[in-house]
């Protein structure tokens, strides 16, 4: 062994990478961007979840108690209807509804007992107890905590803004009373069956387009009558009764063997894995028209893995992102499957509530659709 054939080899990489500066910038912007998406998404608490406050209390010391939340957690909208209120949240426009009863100043403010002892805080005992009423969306855990937490949180400044200990109970209801013991796992498998759908058929797709166009295959398929609309089209069959096939076996595996909560229709929930793979798989041919060998092809993986494992909901809500960044969230089609599943395995709901998912998937699917086919005929110039 000697070190100036060391050297040498280290030189001819070296020499390598400043002839094809992509994989030189690739390698470089990859672990950037990886730390900057992992920094923001687990370095952020959620914020403006929206909930609403029925506020019937015929005193003033609700609307001091609603002062202390802190509205830059709780993004706080009000209403004079309880059954409309509790229908938004029912709906998934809003995570909880807080009900100040009409006595809520009347049972709180002459209740201050105070001690002989000095050193002991003073106690509130409201003669009839003081009792806020919550309806709360249990189906996004992390949320759902958060607004149990801040409530808690205001509750305790509240009493001790008043010197005295809260006297403040919490009566809870759910909006959706099969999921209101939903464990994390229950939270957890909807995005990990978008994920690895989109990992998956994405890196399948691109191995193959790439291994065929190297191989010399895709050139004699080009010299046939088939298309590239053609071409396209039967790449997104195939990958789509695969994904099915494997949305299906992830979800028999975790309710096997996890027993997760299943509400929703299951043929539901195999349309959104479907259109998700379509999605993924046209991704995959279009990023294969910048790509000439494998080794190229995953060094674009990357770019893929990390928004879609960071910024689409699968482990951190949507919710806790920077205002700035929570835009391209949503550019993202795993973040609409994710969303659209969890409404279906968790809340119940059915193609007449999720069929906007449906439609920005199938959106998704004929544009990149059309985008792939579009960088197939350009590859062929």
């Amino acid at each position: 062994m000697k070190l100036r054939r060391i050297l040498a080899i280290a030189r001819k990489q070296f020499l390598t990478l400043r002839h094809d500066p992509r994989t030189l910038a690739l390698m470089l912007l990859a672990p950037i961007m990886a730390m900057l998406i992992f920094g923001f998404a687990f370095g952020s608490e959620p914020k403006h979840v929206r909930v609403m406050v029925v506020n019937q209390d015929h005193g003033a010391l609700a609307g001091q108690l609603i002062a202390q939340l802190d509205h830059d957690t709780l993004s706080i909208t009000t209403s004079s209807d309880v059954a409309a209120a509790k229908d938004q949240v029912r709906a998934g426009n809003s995570q909880a509804v807080i009900v100040f009863g009409p006595g809520f100043t009347a049972d709180t403010s002459p209740t201050v007992v105070r001690p002989k002892a000095p050193a002991v805080t003073p106690v509130v005992k409201p003669p009839a107890g003081t009792h806020v009423q919550i309806f709360i969306d249990t189906t996004n855990q992390q949320l759902a905590g958060v607004v149990v937490k801040e409530l808690a949180a205001g509750a305790q400044r509240y009493a001790q803004a008043k010197g005295a200990v809260s006297p403040i109970t919490f009566d809870t209801s759910y909006a959706f009373v099969k999921a209101k013991d939903a464990r994390y796992i229950d939270y957890f498998v909807p995005g990990i069956i978008a994920f690895a759908i989109t990992l998956f058929t994405t890196l399948l797709t691109l191995l193959a387009f790439v291994g065929e166009r190297t191989s010399g295959t895709l050139d004699r398929l080009r010299v046939t009558p088939v298309t590239e609309v053609e071409i396209v089209l039967g790449y997104e069959l195939a990958f789509g009764l695969i994904a099915a096939v494997q949305g299906g076996l992830i979800l028999l595996v975790a309710y096997l063997v996890y027993h997760i909560l299943i509400v929703g229709p299951v043929a539901t929930a195999a349309i959104l894995v479907v259109l998700t793979a379509i999605d993924a798989q046209a991704v995959g041919v279009l990023i294969s028209a910048a790509a000439r060998r494998e080794s190229q092809a995953v060094q674009f993986l990357p770019f893929i893995i990390f928004p879609t494992f960071l910024l689409s909901g699968v482990f951190v809500a949507v919710q806790s992102l920077p205002d700035w960044l929570r835009p391209f969230s949503y550019l993202l089609p795993p973040t609409w499957a994710i969303d659209g599943l969890r409404d279906v395995l968790l809340r119940g709901w059915g193609i007449e509530h999720v069929w906007p998912h449906v439609l920005v998937l199938a959106g998704f699917a004929i544009g990149f659709t059309l985008l792939a086919v579009l960088g197939l005929r350009r590859s062929r110039a």
